[in-house]
Order: structure tokens, then C-alpha cells, then sequence
């Protein structure tokens, strides 16, 4: 038998379960043929007419082996095949259950979002615009089209939209932002109870019971329709009317003199604690004040004292804190409160204290140190 014959022989084993079965495997078996081959001619006269029954049977149990190998190559790459496409293949789409308990908590999401949005915390960089105040919004809502994703894992997209259009926002200088004002909205959207569940394919109407108000046995029910795509989502824009939260008429704000505004704007500018020589340590308190409530962190630090033993943390630590533990503007503005009133009191050569009265906590002591140049700086930790 020649090569052409050996590779008629092997052309028939092609009707394989896959394209490709190992070529290792296929050079291995046609060079051991070979070598066989090689053999039986060497030891033709031994064997005599028992070669061709004994190469047919070689040939026959090849073919089987090969035809095992190729099975089992070809299962092997049918599983991996299917694995990939278990990997690869996005999460089925097929509803899953929406029962009362659920229902509840997806109403509690949605309300949640909607209500993060509303009542975002922003930059602290504030404008007038038209007669009104308002607030940059955070980076991650900045825009409408962020404010529609955040609200899209909630609602359809169209309902998301319609949700972002409603909200009292506007587009100044290219970055979405928002009245400087708390909103409350009416009812306990985040309290409600899912009393019925209808469901019909992918789409599903829940009945709810809304309290009107908290601890209120009052309730105002509603019905809304809820698609399933890639979870339930609300498909309608649920009544959340708000209002604007009246600020307390006792709210303490900061105010400047013409000296420590004018001070205030140079330091600003140009951070260095010399700008603030000359000020009274009350005056240098209410710029500490003043930066801790513009959020310009870097003045914070500026105004700490520089002595080594006094030191608390580095400014590299400082500028590394996460907004998250800082102290709100709402803290700032009850701790602080009455501050500009207040008196010094000092008590050795370096070190003394502004005593004042915040109308909530009773006497309150800042503590301010005097440095090696002769001028008060602000304690690390300034409320003792």
C-alpha cells in the first residue's frame, strides 16, 4: 500500500463531529502506519501471504481507534463550545417572580432614587439665577442624561425621562443644577404595602396602599404597571409631589466685616497664612469657619497651627480624607453658631480658647494657638 492510499484511507475519517480534530493525534497515527508498513515489507518472506489479512486488520483497528479519539475530540470541543456560549450568553430575560414583598422593596428603590436626585447634596458652588439660588449638582448628576441612568434601574426609559423633565433642574453653563433648597415629598412612598399583584407575561399591575403621612393609619392606594426588562420597572411616573422645606428663621448664617471679606478673597487667591496676619483670633476663626463652609479644604489646613508638637496630621493625609467624613454644612452651621460673638480667652503664652454660646449646646470653646511667628493659628482639633 502507498501514501496515496494511506491518505484515501485517512480522507474517509473527515465526517467528523468537529472541523478539527488534534493534528498531533493524525501525524502520530499515520507515522506508526508507516513504521508497520516498514515491518511487514521487511519480514514479507516470513509472513508470506498473511500480510494483507494482518494490514487490513491494522488498518480496521486504526480506524476504529481514530474514530474513538475523533468522538471523544469532538465531544470534548461540543462542551467546551457550550461552556463559552454559557459565558458569553446574556442572563435569560425571562420575568421572574413579582410577589407583594418584592413589589414593596422595588417601590422603596425607586422613591430612594428619586429622592437622591432631588435632594443631591451638589458642589457647594452656588449661583444666582433669575432672582433665585441654586446649587451645582454632583458629578455623577451633573447632566440629564446621568440623572436618566441613575433613575433607569428603577423605571423604563421612558418613564425615567419623563421622571428627569418634572424635576425642578436647569442647565447653567453647560452642567445640570438644581434650587439651593431641601425638598420633602408628600405621602411615605418608602413605607407603602403591596395588596395585590396581577401579573400577565412580562407586565404587571400592583395595587398599593401609600400612607399619607408617618404613623398616619391613613393610606391612599394606587395601582401602577410595572415591565419586565432586564428586571421590574416601573412604567409610569408615580405622583411624587414636593414641596420646598422651609428653613428654621433661627438658622445662624456667618457674617463678615468688610476687613475679613476683603482678607478672606486675597487668602482665597493665594493660600498662605501670611494674608491673615494682623487678624484678631475671633476674625481668624470665622475665616476657618468661612473655608470649612466653602469646602476650600486647602485654607483649612493653611490656618492650623505649624507647631511640631501640635501637629495632628500631615497635609497630604488631609487632602486625601474622603468628602464622606467631612463635616456637613448643616454641622458646620450648628457647631459654630455664635461664634463671631464670642470672646478670646488666653490662657499662657501660646495657647487660649474663643469661648461662645451656640444657643443648643451651651458654652463652646475654639481653641486657637499662637505659633513661633508670633501670630493665632486654629488647633488641630479647634472644639474641645
Amino acid at each position: 500500500m502507498n501514501e496515496k492510499s494511506n491518505d484515501d484511507v485517512l480522507q474517509s475519517l473527515k465526517n467528523r463531529p468537529v472541523p478539527a480534530p488534534r493534528k498531533e493525534f493524525k501525524r502520530e497515527l499515520k507515522s506508526k502506519l508507516f513504521d508497520e508498513m516498514n515491518s511487514q515489507e521487511k519480514s514479507a518472506k516470513k509472513w508470506g501471504k498473511l500480510v494483507p489479512n494482518l494490514m487490513a486488520a491494522a488498518f480496521i483497528l486504526a480506524g476504529i481507534f481514530l474514530t474513538i479519539e475523533l468522538i471523544g475530540v469532538g465531544r470534548d470541543g461540543q462542551n467546551a463550545s457550550q461552556e463559552q456560549d454559557a459565558m458569553v450568553t446574556p442572563a435569560s430575560n425571562e420575568p421572574t417572580e413579582l410577589n407583594e414583598p418584592t413589589a414593596d422593596k422595588l417601590m422603596a428603590a425607586a422613591y430612594n432614587r428619586y429622592d437622591l436626585i432631588l435632594n443631591d447634596k451638589g458642589t457647594a458652588e452656588t449661583f444666582e439665577y433669575k432672582g433665585e439660588r441654586y446649587r451645582f449638582m454632583s458629578e455623577e448628576f451633573d447632566s440629564r442624561d446621568k440623572v436618566i441612568h441613575f433613575l433607569i434601574e428603577s423605571f423604563t426609559p421612558d418613564a425615567a425621562k419623563q421622571l428627569a423633565e418634572d424635576l425642578p433642574f436647569i442647565v447653567y453653563k453647560g452642567k445640570l443644577a438644581q434650587p439651593d433648597v431641601s425638598y420633602e415629598t408628600s405621602y411615605q412612598w418608602s413605607n407603602t404595602t403591596a395588596i395585590k399583584v396581577r401579573t400577565s407575561e412580562s407586565m404587571s399591575d400592583v395595587t398599593y396602599e401609600i400612607p399619607v403621612s408617618e404613623g398616619s393609619r391613613e393610606v391612599n392606594v394606587q395601582r401602577f404597571r410595572l415591565i419586565y426588562d432586564n428586571g421590574w420597572k416601573f412604567s409610569v411616573v408615580m405622583p411624587f409631589s414636593f414641596r420646598e422645606v422651609k428653613k428654621e428663621t433661627s438658622e445662624w448664617n456667618l457674617s463678615l466685616t468688610s476687613e475679613e471679606e476683603s482678607v478672606y478673597q486675597v487668602f482665597s487667591q493665594d493660600p498662605k497664612e501670611e494674608h491673615l496676619h494682623g487678624l484678631s483670633p475671633i476674625s481668624i476663626a470665622k475665616l476657618y469657619v468661612q473655608a470649612s463652609l466653602d469646602e476650600r479644604h486647602d485654607l483649612v489646613y493653611e490656618m492650623y497651627t505649624d507647631r511640631p508638637d501640635y501637629i495632628r496630621w500631615t497635609k497630604e493625609e488631609d487632602e486625601k480624607f474622603p468628602r464622606a467624613d467631612r463635616v456637613t454644612k448643616e454641622s458646620i452651621l450648628r457647631v459654630f453658631k455664635g461664634i463671631d460673638n464670642g470672646e478670646f480667652i488666653q490662657t499662657s503664652d501660646m495657647d487660649g480658647y474663643i469661648k461662645y454660646d451656640n444657643g443648643g449646646e451651651g458654652d463652646m470653646g475654639f481653641q486657637m494657638v499662637k505659633d513661633e511667628d508670633g501670630y493665632w493659628n486654629v488647633g488641630f482639633m479647634p472644639i474641645q
